[in-house]
């Protein structure tokens, strides 16, 4: 709203005419009429005048005024102080809406990080040829290994392991147990009928994905609050 328009309204709430209100204010109508049309500015004396006659809330005229119109009155010094302290406020409420825009950026951005990141994970693969029956020792399955790897001239060797070979192939029955930490080179698990000797086949780093998915929902809502922030905070400003 402009300066003279302000007055203008001012003086028409209080039911005056303009020279009943120059003449209460102590200046020319002509003059008055000059301010509210625009045309002309108060001295710091004649805003004074103004003021008291038409008691007005410099700090609720500076609400209404538009900026171009608070710049023509910057040097009336009420006005001033009024202006300073209203961008004192701004520049305060702009840095708050600021850190709270960039904290929630912050979280947002873990929170989405959070969500997706990957690990790297140590696997231990322990595997179990069959079960062992009560009195067989625990490498009772090498003698498989172990006549599938003899030379050809070694054939009489294998013939004195064929029977065995035989009998322990027909009771092979692997299982695979994956284990994240290390059991050593091998361990013994009972299970029915007898036990199970689980050696070290393999062990291999693998990436996973932490099962956190559902942090990208407070991870996209603080994104879109950081916005939310900083739009607030630059318009208000």
């Amino acid at each position: 709203m402009k300066f003279g328009l302000y007055i203008r309204n001012a003086r028409e709430k209080m039911g005056w005419t303009q020279p009943e209100a120059a003449e209460k204010i102590g200046i020319e109508q002509s003059y008055l009429s000059k301010l509210e049309t625009g045309k002309s500015f108060p001295s710091e004396e004649i805003f004074s005048s103004l003021i008291d006659a038409y008691s007005i809330d410099v700090s609720d005229m500076s609400e209404t005024l538009g900026s171009d119109e608070l710049e023509r009155l910057k040097e009336i010094s009420a006005v001033r102080k009024v202006v300073l302290n209203k961008r004192s406020v701004q520049v305060s409420d702009f840095r708050r809406w600021l850190i709270m825009g960039l904290t929630f950026m912050m979280l947002g951005g873990a929170c989405i990080g959070v969500s997706i990141v990957e690990i790297n994970e140590q696997q231990y693969h322990y595997r179990s040829m069959g079960l062992l029956l009560k009195g067989e020792s625990l490498d009772a399955y090498d003698i498989v290994l172990r006549a599938s790897l003899l030379a050809p001239h070694q054939e009489a060797e294998k013939k004195a392991f064929f029977k065995r070979k035989s009998i322990m192939t027909d009771r092979i029955d692997e299982v695979t147990r994956i284990s994240s930490s290390t059991r050593g080179s091998g361990y013994v698990e009972t299970v029915e009928g007898g036990k199970r000797y689980f050696h070290l086949h393999t062990s291999r780093e693998v990436q996973k994905y932490k099962e956190k998915r559902w942090f990208i929902v407070p991870g996209i809502m603080f994104l879109v609050g950081s916005f939310g922030c900083f739009l607030i905070g630059f318009r208000w400003k």
